[in-house]
């Protein structure tokens, strides 16, 4: 009587074990999926926010100039300017995810903005039919 008991309470043990495994590992797997989200969409703004700045200083031409604080998410491999695009890329689980917009103005050849994570100052000045983006 004792051993069947024992074994119940086993069997009782094992099966609650096993939701409380599986309840875990769907938890983590949505918080990996929310935080990716989050990272994609602080992407997707911070790119908005310095090609809506572009178009402003090319309508307006030179010497006009503007300073934005954009917050450049963790996991961006790269931060490319490319004739009139600018590219964050990416990565997550799924591999590297591109992240671009379009601008008016064509990016100056030389302009640069490091992928370390954090709130950075953004210069983007109008020069000479381009738009020159640093850090400032």
């Amino acid at each position: 009587m004792r051993g069947q008991t024992a074994v119940e309470y086993l069997l009782l043990f094992s099966l609650v074990f096993a939701i409380l495994t599986i309840l875990t590992y769907y938890a983590q797997e949505l918080t990996e999926r929310n935080r990716e989200e989050i990272i994609t969409s602080n992407a997707v703004i911070a790119v908005n926010k310095i090609v809506e700045a572009a178009d402003i200083v090319y309508t307006q031409g030179e010497p006009s100039q503007i300073t934005l604080s954009v917050y450049v998410p963790e996991n961006v491999q790269a931060i490319e300017f490319s004739n009139n695009m600018i590219i964050f890329k990416v990565k997550i689980s799924s591999g590297i995810n591109d992240i671009f917009a379009s601008s008016k103005a064509q990016f100056y050849p030389s302009s640069y903005i490091s992928n370390d994570f954090g709130t950075k100052r953004i210069r983007v000045k109008a020069e000479a039919g381009y738009v020159k983006v640093t850090e400032s």
